[in-house]
Order: structure tokens, then sequence, then C-alpha cells
């Protein structure tokens, strides 16, 4: 699904081709050819009112907003708002430029409007922007002024790319919270916002940290591992523009797209083992991602000693031999 280098890319786009211009005609009502052509689709705008939706023609588009993986559009320096939630296959698509492309599905652009089209605006100067969402999981949302300070928006963490928490911020957040770390990240609300499926994973695999690993039980140097992983890897995806073909070659994103839930591969990188933490399918690597630092060492297995060495007697226990020559307490 569209996670926050996505919704970065699609903010991108908005500012490009929307912002500054003015709506002329809003058609909200599916479009492009699919089962629901010709119908309002209220799950996706969450509306009951077809109208209200219509009512954001003739409005200036003053600026395209992220925070997480949320966007949105201000009109009239922000009396109005459009919120855009993707889902898990939603995208903006803009007549005549390139649609975004996804690791796990594409647009169907061979006609405009494209398949699946939910809302399609045209612009005063004849540009056009369409919403589309074939499996219907994204949201549209109207909203007044101050939309960044009622539900949704303002029950979203601080944004993973924008407004990276302090590590005492994040250490405040981990310490209350028994669950696996990556079910945490996932969380919108936890400690940050924009973290999906196939970023949590990232995040983890470059700090080293077992996903399902207690979110309370991360050590000082795992905390300070997993900030910078979180910076490093929205800043890298989204310089990249969320362009799968330019992420680093190294990254556990090109190997973790095997339609497998369970099991495991052999990568370049090593060994990447699925399975299911917080929900979701995880990819992974034993070998290099280990549990939380604090009481792992009453959890580290015993070093075997030296060759041609005894192990030592346990604290508070006497070698065998010496047992066996002390007279029995029946005698």
């Amino acid at each position: 699904m569209p996670e926050l280098p996505e919704a970065e890319q699609q903010r991108r786009l908005l500012q490009t081709w929307i912002v500054g211009r003015t709506v002329a005609v809003v058609h909200a009502r599916e479009q492009g050819g699919a089962a629901r052509d010709g119908q309002f689709d209220d799950k996706v705008f969450n509306e009951d009112d077809e109208a209200a939706v219509a009512a954001i023609a003739g409005r200036k588009v003053s600026a395209a907003k992220r925070h997480g993986k949320q966007l949105w559009l201000e009109f009239d320096e922000g009396a109005t708002a459009l919120l855009v939630h993707l889902g898990m296959t939603g995208s903006c698509v803009v007549r005549g430029q390139a649609a975004p492309t996804y690791q796990s599905f594409s647009v169907d652009e061979s006609a405009w409007p494209p398949k699946h089209t939910k809302l399609e605006l045209e612009l005063s100067d004849g540009g056009r922007i369409a919403y589309c969402d074939p499996r219907r999981f994204g949201r549209l949302k109207l909203r007044g002024a101050d939309a960044a300070r009622v539900p949704p928006l303002s029950q979203l963490a601080p944004d993973a790319l924008t407004a990276l928490p302090t590590a005492e911020a994040i250490r405040a957040a981990l310490s209350t919270k028994r669950a696996p770390i990556k079910a945490v990240l996932l969380d919108q609300a936890a400690v940050v916002a924009g973290v999906g499926n196939w970023v949590a994973d990232e995040v983890l695999y470059v700090a080293k940290i077992h996903p399902a690993a207690p979110a309370d039980s991360l050590d000082a140097a795992q905390r300070a591992a997993l900030r910078d992983a979180l910076r490093h890897v929205c800043e890298t995806a989204c310089a990249a523009n969320a362009d799968a073909r330019r992420f680093p070659a190294d990254w556990l994103f090109h190997h973790r797209w095997a339609k497998q839930t369970t099991g495991s591969i052999s990568t370049p990188i090593g060994r990447v083992k699925f399975d299911t933490v917080g929900g979701r399918t995880t990819a992974f690597l034993p070998a290099v991602q280990r549990r939380g630092g604090v009481g792992a060492a009453a959890a580290t297995p015993a070093r075997k000693p030296a060759a041609g060495k005894k192990p030592a007697a346990p604290a508070g226990r006497k070698p065998a031999a010496a047992a066996a020559k002390r007279p029995s307490a029946s005698k």
C-alpha cells in the first residue's frame, strides 16, 4: 500500500499541477469503465452529500499538504480542505503525466479518465486530475478551516520525515508499550506517522532490530539506531521520489515481495524469513536482527569453554566428585 514515500510523491505531484489553480468542474461519480461507473461512491468519499463534494468547484487550490500517509488540499487559503487517504490502491493521476507506480499494483491509464476514477477535477486552465482507487480502501473527506486540528489529522503522531521525534520522545513513547516494535511502528498515533508495512520492515532491518522484539525492551543503542533508520529510510525513499528502481541495492525492499507469509528465501543480502508480526506479513533477517537489549544478558546462551578446559561449576554448587565424597544426612 502507499506509505509515507509514496504519499510524499503524490503531494509533490499535486503541488506541481494543481496548487495555485482554480477548480472549474467537479466529477464526483465514478468514471473509467468499471462496474460502478456513474455511481457516487459513498464508501470512498465517506460523505453522504454528493453536493458537498461538488461545492469545491470554483475554488482555488492554495496548498497541498501531507502528514504521515494522509494528504490534503486546501482551498481558498485554508477555508476548506479535501483530505485524501490513499488506502491500499489509491492514487492521484494527472492527465498527460505518467501515473505513479507501486510495487504491488499499477494504474490503468490506457484511457482518460483512468479506470476506477472516483473523483475528477477539471481545472480552469484545462488541466485534469483524477483520484483512482480499485479496491476502495482509500478515503476522501471534506473538512473546514484548521483541518489539521481535528480528526483524523489531529490524532496522528509526529511525521516521520518532517517532524522526527527526539531520542527522549521515542524513549518515552516506547517505554509503555509491550507490543512488538513493528506493531508499534505501524500504529499511526504511537511514535511516528507515515510508517507502513514495507517501511517498517526496512527500518527494522537497517536498525538491526527483530520485528517481534517488545517495544519497551529496546535499549538506548537500539532506540538510537531505530531513530537513525527512520530518518535514513524516509529521506532516501523520498529523495528517490518513491521510485523503487532508485532505492539502494542492499535494501530489504527488493527481496520482500516473494508472496510468502511463512518460510524463508535465500537472497544476496542473506536469508530472508517471512512471518506474521502485528497482524502483518513481515520480512526480516534473523541472522542480522536481534531482540531487545533490555534484559538480553539474562537470555544470552553460555559460552562454550575453550578446548581442553572443563566448564566452571555454577555458583553455589560443588563439583559432582566432591559431592559424592560428602556423607549423606541419613548416615
